[in-house]
């Protein structure tokens, strides 16, 4: 049990509700969410949950894929950015460091996307192999089952 006054340790629907919400809505990750909510249990404690609670972990996955959409709109933004700046001269130049800043940002969200939503952000060709690959392995099941009831036909 935590101390008086200390974070949660109790799951509640209330709780994780306002935690989902909160996932969902914003592009921060657990670690900043729990900084900035301090009613909020510590991120170890949320990751119980998700072991925990099935239901819990079904909903904070549709929480992180609704995060990805954020992560995916945002890149836009990032990529806009000006990263000009001018110099003794008044002269407008290009910025590297900005712009190097830029490129990892926008693939940084972009990966996290990708994972957090594989079918809407995903590698296309990846989802593809991965599709031929379920395919493969249930005609091998389905062959596998056909031949134990042919095996185990019992006649009365």
């Amino acid at each position: 049990m935590a101390h008086p006054g200390g974070r949660p340790t109790s799951y509640t629907p209330e709780l994780a509700d306002r935690i989902l919400e909160a996932i969902a809505t914003t592009d921060k990750g657990l670690d900043e969410i729990c900084d900035d909510n301090i009613d909020f249990p510590n991120p170890s404690t949320i990751y119980q949950w998700r072991i925990r609670d099935l239901e819990f972990s079904k909903k904070y996955m549709e929480a992180k894929s609704n995060q990805a959409q954020i992560y995916a709109e945002s890149t836009l933004k990032i990529a806009q950015m000006k990263v000009t700046y001018h110099d003794s001269d008044g002269n407008e130049k290009v910025d590297p460091g900005h712009v190097a800043w830029q490129k990892l940002n926008v693939n940084t969200r972009q990966w996290h996307a990708s994972k957090l939503a594989p079918k809407i952000y995903g590698d296309k060709k990846e989802i593809e192999q991965l599709q031929g690959e379920n395919d493969r392995v249930k005609a091998e099941l389905q062959a596998l089952r056909d031949k134990l009831d042919k095996a185990n036909v019992r006649e009365y």
